[in-house]
């Protein structure tokens, strides 16, 4: 049994980070590739790129057998079916539905023509090009330009790459020809926390009020703490695992030594050191005695496909967190300018399936911008959701806010049950703003009242399978106080409620607290911070998906058609939060009689319940 120090001398510094997903996002880490700008000032050059320098391209191969894939991964988790928990090596997932050895040498051989390198990934689904941009480009027939726009810069193919038809019948997609260099990037970094720190101490034992919370005990008490798992995050930014180590040794946590081991898929420059650190320290403090697989790659589309193939290819870890993303109305914007290929959706699901085959459960953030995700990319004011947490074979984890009393301009105001977490009702100065453009407003005001769990309907994925029929799944309840016209968010008078259908994946699917006012402690640098944001729930979840593997013995697999039935059962191990008052993320509510929500998913989770019920599995 895990023993934690309830108090502990640190005086922690008064500074907030909430949420860093990649916005690719959240807390996640906001990334933001285009900015909006006056057409009128906009520059734009265009330069050739260095034709000796280093290129890393990923071709992404057609599987084979599609719809026998997914239904594959439906018979692993489904209890009864010759293949339940049966999983595949990376080995057998190529032999069924990845490209054969045959293809992948044929398409080697052509780009060793050219000095171009090739190696593939375990399961034939990707495959890594390195080499010089003169002979990229005589391989691909394009020119490579550095393109440079008002707040934007990025490396962009001339035309549409060309490959030899044999080859070309075999290619799903192309990444690393265009491709945003993200510098300047921004964060949903802001003083979301209210003036008053005289209860600084109460973030103390940060781990500690997870479990307790949680009912994580239920599994401690029998030492079901992780052993033998691993626990991979997928990070842009370098961190010091000393950092960690000290959080653990400060909190009590009799984590084992020489735990963590980093993966440095691709140059990283991005600042979210304290992003990565947190994973870290979250992952670990839930499940002390896995092992923490970190990889690290350049914040981009090409590197979140190596960073993911790698991890998968290993298939070393049997939980996954990802804490960054982009909004579905960035993937779109980025899809039409070309940085993207058009079925780009298609293959970040190709390679989550790939996992799911192989029994890793992952689990992403949904961003920290509520149901209006875009926001933390100060471009898009519409409601949109987060990916990859869209992807239908992702457990998405949003955001609640737990019990407290606030003071705010002398009123008082009480959190009296955990609700969906939002932070409008903290800043009640902005209840007279009458309209919004993100690109004209400060971006403090924006990322602080805009802050909250995300949530809603994805466009990019339809509802899947576990959740059709779902109670509350494709239909939805809001309390709309912003509406969109003319490029801006236009405050009404009063908030209206709207009820309705929608269709689309709909996500979270489950939620924990992830609100900085009720929030956890981190340690970055030499300094405590108070930390929160849904990238904060996403790696404490995949860690107790470690703590329930290590008590069955084996991997859960998948987690969604399984957890979607158990939140059926009368002993259901989710709380759904249903509330219809005083409980949305900014504009999705809770919906009274239903079981589901777009503001928190099933709810909240029972973890001993949630591993009783794995075990009752027939």
């Amino acid at each position: 049994m895990i023993n934690i120090k309830k108090e502990r001398s640190k005086i922690f510094k008064s500074i907030v980070k909430v949420g860093v997903g990649i916005t690719i996002a959240a807390t996640m880490v906001t990334v933001t590739t285009d900015q909006i700008v006056n057409a009128a000032s906009t520059k734009k050059t265009v330069t050739a790129v260095k034709a000796t320098k280093a290129q890393t391209v990923n071709l992404i191969l057609k599987p084979r057998a599609t719809s026998q894939l997914s239904n594959y991964i439906e018979q692993t988790v489904t209890p009864g079916n010759a293949n339940y928990r049966k999983y595949l090596t990376p080995k057998q997932f190529a032999a069924k539905y990845g490209q054969t050895n045959g293809t992948v040498s044929t398409i080697s051989k052509y780009f060793k023509k050219y000095k171009i390198k090739t190696s593939a990934y375990s399961g034939n689904v990707v495959l890594k090009l390195t080499g010089q941009t003169k002979n990229i480009e005589k391989a691909f027939n394009v020119k490579l330009n550095n393109v440079k726009v008002t707040g934007d810069s990025y490396q962009k193919a001339n035309r549409t790459p060309k490959l030899p038809q044999r080859i070309n019948s075999k290619v799903l997609g192309i990444f690393g020809l265009n491709n945003n260099t993200y510098t300047n990037p921004g964060k949903s970094l802001s003083a979301r926390l209210s003036k008053e720190q005289s209860d600084i101490n109460t973030y103390q034992g940060a781990p500690q009020k997870f479990m307790d919370t949680y009912n994580a005990g239920a599994l401690y008490k029998d030492n079901h703490v992780g052993t033998g798992q691993t626990i991979g995050i997928i990070s842009f930014a370098k961190f010091k695992p000393s950092d960690a180590t000290k959080f653990w040794k400060s909190e009590g946590i009799p984590a084992k030594a020489n735990r963590i081991k980093t993966y440095q898929i691709g140059s990283s420059s991005y600042s979210g050191e304290d992003e990565t650190a947190m994973d870290v320290e979250q992952a670990g403090a839930v499940a002390p005695k896995a092992n923490i697989n970190v990889y690290v790659s350049n914040p981009s589309a090409s590197g979140m496909i190596n960073s993911l193939s790698t991890a998968v290819a290993q298939n070393k870890v049997s939980t996954l967190s990802i804490s960054w993303g982009q909004s579905e109305n960035q993937v779109k914007n980025q899809i039409k300018k070309g940085m993207l290929p058009a079925n780009y959706n298609q293959i970040v699901n190709l390679l989550f399936q790939q996992a799911a085959a192989q029994g890793i459960s992952i689990f992403a953030s949904t961003g920290d911008n509520g149901a209006y995700d875009g926001m933390g990319e100060n471009r898009y004011p519409q409601l949109t959701v987060d990916t990859p947490a869209n992807s239908p074979y992702v457990t998405a984890v949003g955001g609640t806010t737990l019990p407290r009393n606030y003071t705010i301009n002398g009123k008082s105001y009480s959190v009296t049950t955990e609700r969906a977490w939002s932070s409008d009702f903290l800043y009640p100065k902005f209840d007279n703003q009458p309209s919004l453009s993100p690109s004209k407003n400060p971006v403090g005001w924006v990322n602080s009242y805009f802050a909250g769990s995300g949530g809603g309907f994805s466009t990019l994925n339809a509802v899947p399978s576990y959740q059709a029929g779902f109670s509350g799944v494709g239909t939805f309840r809001a309390s709309k106080i912003w509406e969109y016209g003319g490029g801006y968010l236009n405050r009404l008078n009063n908030a209206q409620t709207v009820t309705g259908t929608a269709t689309g994946r709909n996500l979270p699917d489950v939620s924990a607290n992830a609100d900085p006012n009720t929030g956890y402690s981190s340690y970055h640098n030499g300094k405590w911070y108070v930390t929160g944001g849904t990238s904060v729930v996403a790696p404490q979840i995949a860690g107790m998906a470690a703590v329930i593997n290590s008590a069955q013995g084996k991997r859960m697999g998948f987690w969604n058609p399984q957890i979607y039935r158990f939140a059926k059962a009368s002993d259901s191990p989710f709380t759904p939060l249903n509330s219809a008052t005083n409980n949305n993320n900014l504009y999705y509510t809770g919906q009274p009689g239903k079981l589901y929500n777009q503001a928190t998913g099933l709810g909240t989770i029972n973890f001993g319940k949630l591993n009783t019920a794995f075990s009752d599995q027939k």
